[in-house]
């Protein structure tokens, strides 16, 4: 799901990733938690978003993409994210 909505981002005419953060689970970070500009991906791949300095991480560590100061989408706290939630506003 997380994909989807970086893939929608991108390339939606309406939408700016400019204007979007990502936040994913990252050990060792404060609270296992990092958050970086959408703009520090470089590219989007099968089971990855690969990061402009090579990092690779993978989509189901995506927790939230906020844009403008508004949340996107969020993973569902349920082992498996299968209630992911898309927001509208």
């Amino acid at each position: 799901m997380a994909k989807r909505i970086l893939d929608m981002l991108r390339w939606h005419p309406e939408m700016n990733i400019e204007n979007c953060r990502v936040t994913y689970l990252h050990r060792g970070s404060v609270g296992n938690l990092k958050t970086i500009p959408a703009t520090d991906i470089q590219t989007l791949e099968g089971g990855f978003m690969i990061m402009v300095d090579g990092a690779m991480v993978p989509y189901h560590r995506i927790v939230k993409i906020e844009c403008d100061n508004r949340l996107i989408w969020k993973k569902s706290p349920k082992k498996g994210g299968s209630d992911d939630h898309i927001h509208s506003g």
